[in-house]
Protein backbone atom coordinates (compact mmCIF):
# COMPACT_ATOMS: atom_id res chain seq x y z
CA UNK A 1 0.00 0.00 0.00
CA UNK A 2 1.54 3.08 -1.52
CA UNK A 3 1.54 6.38 0.70
CA UNK A 4 0.96 9.27 -2.16
CA UNK A 5 1.44 13.00 -2.09
CA UNK A 6 0.01 14.90 -4.53
CA UNK A 7 0.17 18.44 -5.63
CA UNK A 8 0.18 18.98 -1.84
CA UNK A 9 0.25 22.61 0.04
CA UNK A 10 -0.37 23.54 3.52
CA UNK A 11 -0.13 26.67 5.16
CA UNK A 12 -0.25 27.53 8.86
CA UNK A 13 -1.83 30.74 9.55
CA UNK A 14 -0.47 32.75 6.82
CA UNK A 15 2.61 31.18 5.88
CA UNK A 16 2.62 28.95 3.43
CA UNK A 17 4.46 25.97 4.69
CA UNK A 18 4.24 23.31 2.08
CA UNK A 19 4.49 23.67 -2.05
CA UNK A 20 4.07 21.86 -4.84
CA UNK A 21 4.77 18.20 -2.80
CA UNK A 22 4.83 15.29 -5.14
CA UNK A 23 5.84 12.10 -3.28
CA UNK A 24 5.50 8.39 -3.25
CA UNK A 25 6.22 6.50 -0.62
CA UNK A 26 6.67 2.25 -0.51
CA UNK A 27 6.47 -0.32 1.80
CA UNK A 28 9.41 -2.73 3.14
CA UNK A 29 11.37 0.59 3.18
CA UNK A 30 12.95 3.26 5.07
CA UNK A 31 12.16 6.70 3.92
CA UNK A 32 14.21 9.72 5.70
CA UNK A 33 13.03 13.30 5.45
CA UNK A 34 15.65 16.13 5.75
CA UNK A 35 15.77 19.21 5.59
CA UNK A 36 17.25 22.75 7.58
CA UNK A 37 15.13 24.37 10.61
CA UNK A 38 11.57 25.28 9.36
CA UNK A 39 11.59 23.82 6.40
CA UNK A 40 8.39 21.60 6.82
CA UNK A 41 9.51 18.25 7.48
CA UNK A 42 7.15 18.15 10.50
CA UNK A 43 4.44 19.81 8.32
CA UNK A 44 4.63 16.84 5.96
CA UNK A 45 4.69 14.18 8.42
CA UNK A 46 1.56 15.41 10.36
CA UNK A 47 -0.12 15.84 6.24
CA UNK A 48 1.02 12.02 5.48
CA UNK A 49 -0.95 11.31 8.84
CA UNK A 50 -3.96 13.08 7.87
CA UNK A 51 -3.74 15.38 10.86
CA UNK A 52 -3.83 18.79 9.15
CA UNK A 53 -5.82 20.72 6.55
CA UNK A 54 -4.40 20.94 3.18
CA UNK A 55 -5.09 23.98 1.40
CA UNK A 56 -4.75 21.91 -2.01
CA UNK A 57 -3.65 18.42 -3.30
CA UNK A 58 -4.19 15.15 -1.19
CA UNK A 59 -3.07 12.10 0.76
CA UNK A 60 -3.74 8.64 -0.42
CA UNK A 61 -3.04 5.45 1.04
CA UNK A 62 -3.57 2.44 -1.40
CA UNK A 63 -5.75 5.27 -3.35
CA UNK A 64 -7.72 5.84 -0.35
CA UNK A 65 -7.72 9.58 1.06
CA UNK A 66 -6.31 9.80 4.26
CA UNK A 67 -7.82 12.45 5.69
CA UNK A 68 -11.23 10.91 5.15
CA UNK A 69 -10.63 7.39 6.69
CA UNK A 70 -12.03 6.34 9.51
CA UNK A 71 -10.19 7.52 12.73
CA UNK A 72 -9.89 3.80 13.90
CA UNK A 73 -9.16 2.72 10.65
CA UNK A 74 -6.80 5.11 10.71
CA UNK A 75 -4.97 4.35 13.55
CA UNK A 76 -4.86 0.59 12.95
CA UNK A 77 -3.14 1.77 9.03
CA UNK A 78 -0.78 4.65 10.37
CA UNK A 79 1.25 4.85 13.50
CA UNK A 80 2.22 8.25 14.19
CA UNK A 81 4.95 9.25 16.66
CA UNK A 82 5.27 13.39 17.01
CA UNK A 83 8.22 15.18 17.59
CA UNK A 84 7.25 16.32 21.27
CA UNK A 85 4.67 13.62 22.71
CA UNK A 86 3.67 14.66 26.26
CA UNK A 87 2.37 12.15 28.70
CA UNK A 88 0.53 13.78 31.76
CA UNK A 89 -1.65 10.83 33.13
CA UNK A 90 0.47 8.54 36.02
CA UNK A 91 0.26 5.04 34.56
CA UNK A 92 2.67 2.70 34.00
CA UNK A 93 4.92 2.07 31.10
CA UNK A 94 2.62 -1.17 30.43
CA UNK A 95 -0.47 0.24 30.78
CA UNK A 96 0.04 2.98 28.75
CA UNK A 97 1.88 0.75 25.69
CA UNK A 98 -1.48 -1.15 25.78
CA UNK A 99 -3.24 1.69 24.81
CA UNK A 100 -1.46 1.33 21.65
CA UNK A 101 -4.28 -1.52 21.01
CA UNK A 102 -7.50 0.51 21.26
CA UNK A 103 -7.84 0.39 17.89
CA UNK A 104 -7.64 -3.16 17.19
CA UNK A 105 -10.32 -3.69 19.82
CA UNK A 106 -14.23 -3.75 19.98
CA UNK A 107 -15.28 -1.04 21.87
CA UNK A 108 -15.41 -1.35 26.25
CA UNK A 109 -13.71 -4.69 25.04
CA UNK A 110 -11.15 -6.31 27.59
CA UNK A 111 -7.27 -7.04 26.31
CA UNK A 112 -7.69 -10.03 24.42
CA UNK A 113 -4.02 -12.97 24.35
CA UNK A 114 -3.16 -11.50 21.39
CA UNK A 115 -3.46 -7.41 22.77
CA UNK A 116 -1.33 -8.69 25.72
CA UNK A 117 1.47 -10.33 22.79
CA UNK A 118 1.33 -7.50 21.28
CA UNK A 119 1.87 -5.53 24.25
CA UNK A 120 4.81 -7.22 25.67
CA UNK A 121 6.80 -7.58 21.93
CA UNK A 122 6.26 -3.60 21.54
CA UNK A 123 7.99 -3.96 25.51
CA UNK A 124 10.88 -6.33 24.26
CA UNK A 125 11.45 -4.31 21.18
CA UNK A 126 12.10 -1.16 22.94
CA UNK A 127 13.91 -2.57 25.77
CA UNK A 128 11.44 -0.88 28.21
CA UNK A 129 10.40 -4.51 29.10
CA UNK A 130 12.82 -4.38 31.86
CA UNK A 131 10.64 -1.08 33.45
CA UNK A 132 6.97 -2.08 32.38
CA UNK A 133 5.61 -1.37 35.98
CA UNK A 134 7.00 2.08 36.58
CA UNK A 135 5.18 5.73 36.23
CA UNK A 136 5.66 7.22 33.23
CA UNK A 137 6.00 10.50 34.01
CA UNK A 138 8.72 9.45 36.72
CA UNK A 139 10.91 8.57 33.04
CA UNK A 140 13.81 10.20 31.57
CA UNK A 141 12.81 11.74 28.23
CA UNK A 142 15.02 8.83 26.43
CA UNK A 143 13.17 6.27 28.17
CA UNK A 144 9.87 8.14 27.50
CA UNK A 145 10.45 8.21 24.01
CA UNK A 146 11.34 4.31 24.12
CA UNK A 147 8.23 4.14 25.67
CA UNK A 148 5.92 6.31 23.29
CA UNK A 149 7.27 4.41 20.48
CA UNK A 150 6.27 0.92 22.01
CA UNK A 151 3.10 2.55 22.40
CA UNK A 152 3.11 2.93 18.44
CA UNK A 153 4.40 -0.52 17.73
CA UNK A 154 2.04 -2.61 20.03
CA UNK A 155 -0.73 -1.27 17.81
CA UNK A 156 0.83 -3.38 14.71
CA UNK A 157 0.43 -0.29 11.69
CA UNK A 158 1.16 -1.05 8.51
CA UNK A 159 3.06 2.44 8.53
CA UNK A 160 5.28 4.32 11.10
CA UNK A 161 5.77 7.72 10.53
CA UNK A 162 8.40 9.64 13.50
CA UNK A 163 9.08 13.05 13.89
CA UNK A 164 12.81 13.23 14.91
CA UNK A 165 12.07 10.06 17.13
CA UNK A 166 16.29 10.31 18.55
CA UNK A 167 16.52 13.70 19.83
CA UNK A 168 15.97 12.32 23.21
CA UNK A 169 18.05 9.09 23.35
CA UNK A 170 21.57 8.49 23.52
CA UNK A 171 23.94 7.08 21.00
CA UNK A 172 23.27 3.71 22.11
CA UNK A 173 20.00 3.89 21.88
CA UNK A 174 20.00 6.26 18.30
CA UNK A 175 21.60 3.21 16.92
CA UNK A 176 19.24 0.79 18.53
CA UNK A 177 16.60 2.62 17.23
CA UNK A 178 17.72 2.39 13.42
CA UNK A 179 18.54 -0.92 13.55
CA UNK A 180 14.96 -1.65 14.40
CA UNK A 181 13.46 0.69 11.81
CA UNK A 182 15.29 -1.19 9.50
CA UNK A 183 14.09 -4.45 11.14
CA UNK A 184 10.67 -3.25 10.81
CA UNK A 185 10.83 -2.32 6.50
CA UNK A 186 12.46 -5.98 6.39
CA UNK A 187 9.37 -7.32 8.19
CA UNK A 188 7.27 -5.36 5.04
CA UNK A 189 6.29 -2.05 7.37
CA UNK A 190 6.15 1.56 5.43
CA UNK A 191 8.66 3.81 7.97
CA UNK A 192 8.53 7.61 7.16
CA UNK A 193 11.42 8.92 9.70
CA UNK A 194 12.67 12.87 10.01
CA UNK A 195 15.97 12.97 10.82
CA UNK A 196 18.44 15.69 11.70
CA UNK A 197 21.70 13.71 10.99
CA UNK A 198 22.98 13.18 7.56
CA UNK A 199 25.53 9.71 8.96
CA UNK A 200 22.48 8.44 10.47
CA UNK A 201 20.13 8.63 7.71
CA UNK A 202 22.72 7.28 5.14
CA UNK A 203 22.93 4.35 7.75
CA UNK A 204 18.81 3.78 8.38
CA UNK A 205 17.65 5.01 5.03
CA UNK A 206 16.55 3.48 2.00
CA UNK A 207 15.48 6.98 0.77
CA UNK A 208 15.82 10.53 0.79
CA UNK A 209 13.75 13.08 0.88
CA UNK A 210 15.65 16.98 1.03
CA UNK A 211 13.62 19.90 1.83
CA UNK A 212 14.48 23.62 1.57
CA UNK A 213 11.53 26.47 2.12
CA UNK A 214 8.33 23.60 1.72
CA UNK A 215 9.64 22.62 -1.13
CA UNK A 216 11.74 19.42 -2.47
CA UNK A 217 15.05 19.47 -3.59
CA UNK A 218 15.38 15.85 -4.34
CA UNK A 219 13.94 12.45 -3.65
CA UNK A 220 15.57 9.26 -4.43
CA UNK A 221 17.88 6.00 -3.12
CA UNK A 222 20.30 7.32 0.05
CA UNK A 223 23.31 7.19 -2.36
CA UNK A 224 22.28 9.70 -4.71
CA UNK A 225 20.37 12.08 -2.55
CA UNK A 226 22.90 11.74 -0.07
CA UNK A 227 25.81 13.16 -2.27
CA UNK A 228 27.38 16.73 -2.86
CA UNK A 229 25.00 18.73 -4.91
CA UNK A 230 21.97 17.66 -3.71
CA UNK A 231 22.88 17.96 -0.15
CA UNK A 232 24.52 21.48 -0.88
CA UNK A 233 21.15 22.93 -2.70
CA UNK A 234 19.13 21.92 0.65
CA UNK A 235 21.83 22.89 3.51
CA UNK A 236 24.57 24.89 1.72
CA UNK A 237 26.98 23.01 2.85
CA UNK A 238 30.06 20.54 1.73
CA UNK A 239 30.46 16.95 2.39
CA UNK A 240 33.12 14.68 2.36
CA UNK A 241 31.71 11.38 1.19
CA UNK A 242 33.30 8.21 2.84
CA UNK A 243 32.21 4.08 2.45
CA UNK A 244 32.08 1.89 5.38
CA UNK A 245 33.09 -1.59 5.71
CA UNK A 246 29.00 -2.23 4.39
CA UNK A 247 29.75 -0.35 1.26
CA UNK A 248 27.19 2.41 2.41
CA UNK A 249 28.27 6.02 1.45
CA UNK A 250 28.34 8.15 4.21
CA UNK A 251 28.31 12.15 3.80
CA UNK A 252 30.50 13.61 6.25
CA UNK A 253 29.74 17.98 7.02
CA UNK A 254 33.16 19.84 6.11
CA UNK A 255 32.12 23.37 5.92
CA UNK A 256 29.29 25.69 4.27
CA UNK A 257 29.06 25.92 1.17
CA UNK A 258 30.97 28.76 -0.79
CA UNK A 259 28.58 31.48 -2.68
CA UNK A 260 29.43 31.48 -6.42
CA UNK A 261 31.75 33.91 -8.14
CA UNK A 262 29.82 36.49 -9.87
Amino acid sequence: MALKLRELEVSLGNRRVLSGIDAEFQPGRVTAILGPNGSGKSTLVKALAGLIELDRGHVTLDKRAVGRLDPRERARLIGYLPQEPDVHWRVTVEDLVALGRLPRRAPFAGPSAEDRQAVAAALQATGTASFAGRIVTELSGGERARVLLARVLAGMPDWLLADEPLASLDPVHQLDLLDQLRGLAGAGMGVVVVLHDLLQAARAADDVLLLREGRIVAFGPARDVLSHQPLRDAFGVEVMVIGDDQGRLLPVPIGRSKPLQS
